[in-house]
Formats: C-alpha cells, sequence, structure tokens
C-alpha cells in the first residue's frame, strides 16, 4: 500500500500536536515505512485507528519502532 507524501506529512503533524512524538517516513526502492524514536503503546492505538479510518492497516515491528500499512483493516 502507498502512502502519499501529503498523508505522511498529516499523520507525522498529528502526532507531534498530540503526542509530542516523530514519526520519519522512509520512501525508496525497498518500499515504504514508517518509524518511532521510542516505542508507545497509545501512540500505536492512535496510528492503528488513523489507519483504520482510511481503510488500511498498520503492521507494527515487534519492537513497536516500526510499522508499514497494507490496504484493509485487518492483515
Amino acid at each position: 500500500m502507498t502512502v502519499t507524501l501529503t498523508e505522511a506529512t498529516k499523520l507525522k503533524k498529528e502526532v507531534n500536536d498530540r503526542f509530542s512524538a516523530q514519526i520519519h517516513f522512509h520512501d525508496g526502492c525497498g518500499g515504504q515505512y514508517f518509524s518511532l524514536d521510542e516505542s508507545n503503546d497509545e501512540l500505536q492505538k492512535y496510528i492503528t485507528a488513523y489507519f483504520t479510518d482510511m481503510n488500511m492497516h498498520a503492521v507494527f515491528s515487534e519492537d513497536g519502532l516500526y510499522f508499514t500499512i497494507k490496504k484493509g483493516t485487518t492483515c
């Protein structure tokens, strides 16, 4: 699933405003993913809900520091 730069920028701003946290958007030949500076359960819940509203699903790494986006609300 491809996330537009506009969508990524909006998410980064909302997360910074609500959680004072930084999300890093990585977009290259190998695909897109996001990274966080630190794991945060409340932030993960917010990100999951944010993408669910867009019919997308955030898939987090075991350590909670990275996630990718898949189409649909479940994997």
